[in-house]
């Protein structure tokens, strides 16, 4: 297993492919979103830069997708506006505890000082944001495991691990599917015979009886 392997999740044990000086983490990946009005669509850069002044956590831990969210404008003066939302990914730096991140994040949506951070740092790339209009909602916790050099810079980002293919059915399943078929065929047609006997033998002989 080389490092580019890395799992998420629980670790067990990766020295062999391990670089002198390099550390592994156990950690969390937060995802999510932010929403915010603003006067022109930012940049993945803007949103990297402005989630970091915002968070007190280093860019190359943080990654960002912007797009921007069309919506049917009601008022002549928001022509000029634009919805951004900021898809996020965010490694959880060691010594930094997951759930104090998250309510970080959160409260980007209130009056503070992650939300001023966050506004000025937009301002100062150009992004001006109306602080009113940011939703953040609490973005969902995944345990990863992360690499570190000796400087605690980030050398290594977790994959997200592939789905286990769903099991073939064995034969013996597949053998027992076919015979349960087949008895249920057989039941089927000894009742449907029973039936028609039954009819046949209630005009042959009840009702010319009755009719003699």
């Amino acid at each position: 297993m080389t490092c580019e392997m890395f799992p998420s999740g629980r670790l067990v044990d990766m020295t062999d492919c391990m670089e002198d000086g390099y550390t592994v983490h156990q950690t969390y990946v937060l995802e999510g979103k932010v929403t915010m009005v603003a006067d022109v669509l930012a940049t993945n850069e803007h949103a990297v830069k402005a989630l970091s002044a915002a968070l007190d956590v280093p860019e190359p831990f943080i990654e960002a997708d912007v797009k921007e969210i069309k919506e049917r404008r009601l008022e002549s003066h928001e022509s000029t506006k634009v919805k951004n939302e900021i898809n996020y990914k965010i490694y959880v730096p060691p010594g930094v505890d997951h759930e104090d991140l998250s309510a970080s994040v959160q409260s980007l949506a209130s009056e503070g000082a992650a939300q001023t951070a966050f506004v000025n740092k937009m301002a100062e790339q150009g992004v001006k944001v109306d602080k009113s209009t940011i939703v953040a909602p609490k973005p969902k916790a995944t345990k990863a495991v992360l690499v570190l050099d000796k400087d605690g810079k980030l050398v290594h980002k977790p994959v997200a691990p592939v789905p286990s293919p769903a099991p073939a059915p064995s034969p013996a399943a597949e053998e027992g599917g076919n015979t349960a078929a087949i008895v249920g065929g057989i039941v089927g047609g000894l009742v449907g015979v029973a039936i028609i006997g039954g009819i046949a033998y209630y005009l042959l002989v009840v009702r010319r009886s009755k009719e003699s």
